[in-house]
């Protein structure tokens, strides 16, 4: 059984936004690891279109922070963060590609599934590793909507995935250090 990650008082849930032709089945397990993570609840949206205005045909690939600014987690309850699953390859600012984006300390993320999936790098498919490999990143953006950067501990989920094997190699629980940066003072 995965280690829980203790969340701070704040964080009352998470609603994963499908974003596009992200599967449902997919969602809904990648749904089920981050609440089993992150030990809050999580909650399936209606889906929505991934924002046509956010493509770029000169790349190929869609702007993250264009998506962000699209599913702003406006009207969500307190303490409530979105993160929306899209199968759309992304990017931000000079970076090739990115697995995810978030508003630091805001109430929005988004993770693209296409780039951890085997197939995008045309080896076979592998559903379990495609769910394990994008919860880890639902923790990792909700790490950064909660005021994280990312940590220099290869082992922790707020390591910077460079490369899927970063990804692969890290846990889907923050370390003990970031954990504490989380977790407000306790008085006894």
């Amino acid at each position: 059984m995965a280690e829980h990650a203790k969340i701070p008082g704040g964080l009352a849930g998470i609603e994963i936004l499908p974003l596009g032709d992200a599967r449902e089945d997919v969602l809904a397990a990648v749904a089920l690891g981050a609440r089993e993570a992150l030990g809050t609840k999580v909650a399936l949206a209606e889906p929505a279109p991934v924002p046509e205005a956010a493509y770029s045909g000169a790349r190929g690939q869609y702007d993250a922070s264009m998506i962000l600014n699209a599913i702003r987690g406006d009207g969500l309850p307190k303490g409530f963060k979105r993160v929306g699953i899209s199968d759309v390859d992304l990017f931000s600012g000079g970076l090739n590609f990115v697995f995810g984006q978030a508003d630091l300390s805001g109430p929005t993320a988004v993770i693209s599934l296409a780039r951890l999936r085997n197939e995008f790098y045309g080896r076979g498919a592998d559903a379990p590793l495609l769910i394990e490999r994008a919860v880890k990143e639902v923790v990792h953006e909700v790490g950064h909507t909660l005021g994280l950067g990312h940590c220099k501990n290869p082992d922790c989920v707020m390591y910077f995935s460079n490369s899927l094997l970063d990804t692969d190699r890290k846990g889907a629980t923050w370390c003990p250090p970031c954990a504490s940066r989380l977790m407000p003072e306790r008085k006894t």
